[in-house]
């Protein structure tokens, strides 16, 4: 099993990329970086699951239907919480912001080129040959995290978090779960604003690993804040020296 990182930052800055992980040619999660990282391979993509709605992780939604509409044999389907596909829906594919393509029919099938399929709380869903759980997350808006097996291993996906028991519970009760890929993104002395906005620090995700009672999972954190990665470069190894930081291209292999 192979996740290839293509967004690994929480914000745009030059050429960094925000948050996207493509799980296969088909699948991805999140949205942040599909464009710049995949060029034509983008039209390949038939299944984008969204874990919410800020806009570093649904950037890419528009310019991607927008560039395959011409090619698409069948939907992209965008799959996430309802509130989330809601807000894509209202807010950015609505006519006036972008057109909506949810009523719009593709050319090559008559098919609508965009559908949106609400994922429910603790209910997998079989995509391919994936096994993907949704849970809640804790953020400051309705955010789904992701359990992704194939083949009776796989990692979780914690998306945009802060404090959340839900996460340790499933790590230390799942043994098939290999890989945790979490997020920090400001330094510790920020800890004010990552609790008000509800992100990770070095020292709170230190905290939080405490609750953690397996010592075989690797951790990767990405979504890094761009104005502080120099100091989170050199905060993070030294608070949490055997977590993998992720850039733009990585890929994990489990």
């Amino acid at each position: 099993m192979k996740i290839k990182v293509l967004g690994a930052y929480g914000g745009r800055f030059g050429d960094l990329g925000t948050t996207c992980l493509q799980l296969s040619e088909r699948i991805l999660i999140d949205a942040g970086n599909i464009m710049r990282s995949l060029g034509e391979k983008c039209l390949d993509v038939d299944y984008v699951l969204l874990t919410h709605a800020h806009l570093d992780h649904i950037v890419d939604i528009p310019f991607m239907v927008d560039y395959t509409f011409r090619y698409r044999e069948q939907p992209l389907e965008v799959m996430g919480c309802s509130d989330t596909l809601s807000a894509v829906k209202d807010y950015i594919m609505n006519w006036n912001i972008w057109p909506e393509f949810s009523s719009i029919r593709l050319i090559n099938s008559g098919d609508y080129a965009v559908t949106y399929t609400p994922l429910d709380i603790g209910k997998s869903i079989v995509l391919n040959d994936f096994e993907i759980f949704p849970f809640k997350a804790n953020h400051t808006i309705p955010t789904l995290g992701y359990i992704v097996k194939k083949e009776g291993k796989g990692f979780l996906f914690t998306a945009d978090t802060y404090r959340n028991p839900v996460i340790w519970k499933k790590l230390n009760e799942d043994k098939e779960i290999k890989v945790l890929i979490t997020e920090i993104s400001y330094p510790s002395y920020m800890h004010n604003l990552a609790e008000i906005s509800k992100h990770y620090t070095p020292k709170i995700l230190k905290e939080e690993l405490r609750s953690l009672k397996r010592d075989d999972i690797e951790i990767y954190v990405m979504h890094l804040k761009p104005n502080s990665i120099s100091e989170l470069l050199k905060e993070i190894p030294e608070v949490l020296p055997d977590v993998k930081i992720l850039k733009d291209g990585d890929e994990i292999i489990i």
